[in-house]
């Protein structure tokens, strides 16, 4: 069975107070929070132009009886060096759900940071009232608007309501102008009818009650004023399962949300929230869900302002990454190009990095349930394919044939794409792998990062031109007795170089001369010459490294 990755250090750790100074090291790791902190959720990381690594995570705590996932800050300087004390500060100590662990972060035009999160301290003990509250501090730590936070101005719509959650807040800075959304939901009492209820299948006479228990749910959009207002009379509803706001040109966000017929559509808003095109565009025509959960694909605004996203596409029971396009004339490709050029296999996870005028997506690709591949390819914000020749439909950087592997990070390099990925050695552990690759989407250097079998419970990447800064948990593990191991689990950074140099005991190996080919169809026959169709190329070089290439002929 496919695991779903994670990670965990098992590498040697220097364990203190929360000063990083950053090391470039493919081994050591440094613990971050508290001693003996450990369950930490919901890493985010942003850098800023200065140098500057903002943190931030939700830690659990029980206070007086009551659970909370508090939400934490932490800034660290250019060299690494914690901005806000040992641990950090306490941006929401509030009494939280267990299960409600989404809260958004961006930086505000000046610079300052931005936190939405959620909270039950208006009904901490029946739990029924979820309230959402955006908070504001300065890169010094000092909160800017009421250090409580502000409440989202959108309270329960029906007199009958028995449950309101304002929750999934998001944040999306464009230009001078914040948006701010979040998920409004209301269970209520609504009079029974044929439409909202049907009798049981096991009691077919019974009979239809007075009223029934409704559940409504919509995103609810404002633009907040500088001083923490809210602009209200600018607000917007949308029903959708799934939305992520983008930032555009001139102030405007691009908004992606999932349509009826579970594709995608997209609208480009400007701050009173008023869709600039006339409607909104179909960006995807497929089905990308079943209907239960709807993904949530990768957006990111290339330097000529058109919104590349990538996603899954659905094919019978499996499915194909793609790339798209949405521009601000409203144009895209509402049947976006297969990465592979072909809907055959079914993509996993993936991750995406976007310079000048292209996406880089890497993903997890099963060929088969005993074959999988670490694939790698670029498109434009044209929809074509930017690597000519044998790497036009991708490349595969490993492959292994029982766990699969996960995407870590692509970062866009000055001279092509750095990929930070996991080859799964069990259902929790990896061999950590960083490979720089040219902008034709040729190998030119790969080192495995950590011990063998590293693993984690969650990541956030920040990079800079010349090291990638890697925050990860992992879960505390335990002795023969069940006893906790002291130090085992908590919250680690690690600095890795990421311009090819031995920056420990992990040897950079270089591209080497190509010693073994072989050549297989799409069902997987070793032939000796490619057929017509798409053909998969195997290549063993002198160092031991294996790509993968699919070609069609």
């Amino acid at each position: 069975m496919k695991k779903l990755f994670t990670f965990f250090a098992m590498a040697a750790l220097a364990i203190g107070t929360m000063v990083a100074n950053w090391q470039p090291s493919d081994t050591e790791a440094i613990k971050l929070d508290e001693a003996n902190a450990s369950g930490q959720v919901q890493m985010k990381t942003l850098r800023t132009d200065d140098g500057k690594i903002i943190l931030t995570w939700l830690r659990p705590e029980i206070n007086d009886g009551v659970f909370a996932y508090e939400l934490h800050l932490q800034v660290f300087d250019a060299d690494g060096n914690a901005m806000l004390g040992d641990e950090g500060i306490i941006v929401s100590d509030k009494p939280t759900r267990t299960w409600t662990t989404d809260y958004g972060f961006a930086l505000a035009p000046n610079g300052d940071i931005l936190l939405a999160y959620t909270d039950v301290r208006n009904d901490p003990e029946e739990q029924v009232h979820t309230d959402s509250y955006i908070y504001r501090y300065t890169q010094q730590g000092v909160p800017v608007w009421d250090a409580d936070g502000i409440l989202f101005p959108f309270a329960a719509i029906h007199e009958s309501t028995l449950e309101v959650e304002n929750s999934a807040p998001a944040i999306c800075v464009s230009g001078d102008n914040i948006y701010f959304a979040a998920n409004h939901s209301e269970y209520y009492m609504e009079e029974a009818n044929e439409d909202n209820w049907q009798p049981s299948p096991w009691f077919p006479n019974q009979q239809m009650p007075d009223s029934v228990v409704v559940n409504g749910s919509e995103w609810v959009f404002f633009v907040m004023n500088q001083d923490g207002s809210f602009a209200v009379e600018e607000s917007m509803t949308l029903d959708s399962k799934m939305m992520v706001m983008t930032p555009a040109s001139n102030g405007k966000i691009y908004l992606i949300y999932d349509n009826e017929n579970l594709g995608l559509d997209g609208q480009l808003l400007n701050a009173a929230l008023q869709n600039v095109w006339e409607n909104p565009v179909l960006v995807e025509e497929r089905s990308l869900s079943g209907g239960q959960y709807m993904p949530t694909p990768m957006t990111e605004v290339d330097e000529n302002g058109v919104l590349l996203l990538s996603y899954r596409a659905m094919a019978s029971f499996y499915g194909y990454q793609v790339v798209n396009f949405l521009n601000e004339n409203g144009e895209c490709a509402s049947n976006a190009v297969s990465l592979t050029g072909h809907i055959d296999g079914d993509a996993g996870s993936a991750a995406m990095g976007v310079k000048e005028d292209r996406a880089c997506v890497a993903w997890d690709w099963a060929y088969s349930n005993s074959e999988y591949h670490m694939n790698v390819n670029t498109v434009d914000d044209e929809n074509n394919y930017c690597w000519q020749g044998d790497n036009t439909y991708g490349i595969s950087l490993d492959m292994n044939d029982v766990w699969g592997f996960t995407p870590v990070k692509v970062i866009p390099a000055e001279d092509g794409w750095v990929i930070l990925y996991g080859n799964s050695t069990s259902w929790n552990g990896a061999t950590f792998m960083v490979v720089k690759i040219d902008e034709s989407g040729n190998e030119l250097w790969r080192k495995q990062i950590c011990e063998d079998e590293f693993k984690s419970s969650g990541f956030s990447v920040t990079y800079d031109e010349n090291n990638a800064y890697i925050f990860y948990t992992q879960d505390e593990e335990y002795d023969d007795n069940w006893d906790v191991i002291p130090g085992s689990g908590g919250m680690f950074v690690m600095c890795v170089d990421i311009k090819g140099k031995q920056t420990a005991v992990n040897e950079v190996q270089t591209n080497a001369e190509i010693v073994t080919t072989e050549i297989y169809t799409i069902d997987g026959r070793r032939v000796e010459q490619m057929e017509d169709g798409v053909n998969i190329i195997r290549t063993i070089d002198a160092n031991g490294n294996v790509t993968t290439t699919k070609v069609l002929k």
